[in-house]
C-alpha cells in the first residue's frame, strides 16, 4: 500500500470526483441472486495452509523495496508459481521507471494470462503487487521490510486463486497479475494499464488485493471496497455477490484518507476497478515497519481466506465459468507438426471447432472455425517467434501447444 501525503491525496481526491477518466469499453454486470454450486465449489478449496505458505515465504525476504537486490528473487519465485501452474502465457511486463526524475531499475510485473473460449479479447484482470517497503532511510538491501500484510497477504490470494482456476475452462480471458513498485507510486500497474489502454485492450474489470490480512480483535470480518463512483455498478456486482455467498459479511463502500493502491491505475486508464480492503480506519499499523509479519500484521488467517474466496468468486463468475475443473478429464491428443514451422501447420485429431493462435504477449494473431479433425493452419504471416496454440474441440475441451516459428 503506497502512503502519500494526506494533503495532497485530499487535493487528489476532488480532481478525481471532478473529472474522472471516462471508461474504454462499457460493460454490464451481472446481479448475483443465488449460489452457483460450482463456484461455491471452488470457493471452498481455498486453503488457509497454503495462503499461510506463500506469506511467511514472502515475508521471509529480508526485504522486497523496489530499489532493492532482493526484489528480483521475488519476482523470479512469482514467476515461477505462474509457470509451475500450467498457463500458456507466462512473461514478465517491462516498463520504463522513472523516480524524482532519474531513470531508475527495479523489477517486472508478472502477468500469467488464462485464455477464455468464447469471449478471448475480453479480459477480467486480478493483481496484487510483490514489492514491499520500509520508511526508514538508508541502505534499501539492509532496511528490513517482511511486507506480510502489504502485500504478502494480497500476493498470496492472487496466487491461490490462480491456482484453483488454473484448472477450469472460462468464457472470458483471466489475467493474474503480481505488480512491481507500487510502494514507489503504483509505477508497475499504471504501465500496464496505460499499455493495455493504449492497445485498447478490452478489460471487463480490474479486481485488486492489498492489505487483507489485519483485524482488530474486537471486530469481526467486513470488507471495505474502495470504488470510485462511476464504478458504482461494478460495485453493485460485488455487493449482490458478496450478500448472497456470505450474507452475515458486511460490506460497504470506502476511502482511504493516507494513501492509494493499484486500482487506481485501472481507473485512471479508463477502465472499472475496485478493491476489497481489510478496514480503513482499523488497518494494519506495522506496515513499512519491520513488524510487518505474520502473527503480529497478519493476524488473521480466516480473513485472509474469506477475502481470497470472495474474489476468486467474483473473478470466476465475471469471466463465465464454463468447467470448475474438479473432475479429472482424460482429453484425446493432437498430433501437431512441423515444429518449428515456417509456412503450414498441420493439426490432427478429434474433430475441432476452433483454432487460435497466441503471441507471448497473450494478443490472438490467428483465428479459425472450422468442423473438421484435420486443419492446415497457414502461419507465414506470423514474426519468427514462440507462439501459444489453442484447439477447443467439439466436445468443448482445450488443447494448448507451445509453437515455433522462423
Amino acid at each position: 500500500m503506497k502512503r502519500i501525503a494526506f494533503l495532497l491525496f485530499g487535493m487528489m481526491a476532488v480532481m478525481t470526483a471532478q473529472a474522472q477518466v471516462p471508461h474504454l469499453f462499457e460493460h454490464t454486470y451481472p446481479t448475483v441472486q443465488e449460489e452457483n454450486p460450482l463456484i461455491r465449489q471452488l470457493m471452498d478449496q481455498v486453503s488457509k495452509d497454503s495462503l499461510y505458505a506463500v506469506i511467511d515465504h514472502l515475508q521471509s525476504y529480508h526485504t522486497r523495496r523496489w530499489d532493492s537486490r532482493m526484489v528480483y528473487e521475488a519476482q523470479d519465485w512469482f514467476y515461477d508459481q505462474f509457470v509451475s501452474m500450467g498457463f500458456d502465457t507466462v512473461f514478465l511486463h517491462d516498463f520504463q521507471f522513472v523516480y524524482h526524475d532519474t531513470l531508475r531499475e527495479t523489477s517486472d510485473n508478472v502477468i500469467a494470462v488464462q485464455r477464455g473460449t468464447f469471449y478471448p479479447d475480453e479480459y477480467v484482470v486480478f493483481g496484487a503487487h510483490y514489492d514491499s517497503y520500509n520508511n526508514n532511510p538508508g541502505n534499501p538491501d539492509s532496511l528490513r521490510a517482511p511486507g506480510a500484510d502489504d502485500n504478502a497477504s494480497g500476493s498470496a490470494g492472487i496466487l491461490e486463486t490462480a491456482r484453483l482456476l488454473s484448472a477450469c475452462t472460462f468464457e472470458r480471458s483471466i489475467i493474474y497479475c503480481g505488480w512491481a513498485a507500487e510502494e514507489a507510486g503504483l509505477i508497475g500497474s499504471d504501465a500496464f494499464a496505460r499499455d493495455c489502454a493504449e492497445e485498447l485492450i478490452d478489460i471487463v474489470a480490474y479486481f485488486n488485493l492489498d492489505m487483507i490480512g489485519y483485524l482488530r480483535e474486537d471486530a469481526d470480518i467486513h470488507v471495505n471496497l474502495l470504488y470510485t463512483t462511476q464504478d458504482s455498478t461494478l460495485a453493485y456486482y460485488v455487493n449482490s455477490f458478496s450478500q448472497v455467498y456470505f450474507p452475515e459479511m458486511p460490506i460497504w463502500q470506502s476511502w482511504l484518507t493516507w494513501g492509494d493502491s493499484d486500482f487506481s491505475s485501472f481507473n485512471r486508464n479508463g477502465y472499472a476497478s475496485i478493491q476489497t480492503f481489510e478496514d480503513t480506519h482499523f488497518s494494519s499499523p506495522y506496515i513499512h515497519t519491520p513488524d510487518d509479519v505474520l502473527g503480529v500484521s497478519v493476524n488473521n488467517m480466516d480473513q485472509v481466506k474469506r477475502f481470497t474466496e470472495l474474489n476468486l468468486g467474483l473473478v470466476a463468475t465475471l469471466a463465465g465459468l464454463i468447467s470448475s475443473g474438479v473432475d479429472d478429464v482424460v482429453r484425446p491428443s493432437l498430433a501437431v507438426y512441423p515444429n518449428p514451422v515456417n509456412e503450414t501447420l498441420t493439426i490432427q485429431g478429434v474433430p475441432m471447432r476452433q483454432v487460435e493462435v497466441f503471441n507471448m504477449m497473450g494478443q490472438r494473431v490467428l483465428n479459425k472455425t472450422c468442423h473438421e479433425s484435420v486443419i492446415q493452419l497457414d502461419v507465414t504471416s506470423l514474426a519468427a517467434g514462440i507462439y501459444i496454440l489453442r484447439v477447443i474441440d467439439d466436445a468443448m475441451n482445450i488443447h494448448s501447444h507451445r509453437i515455433v516459428t522462423f
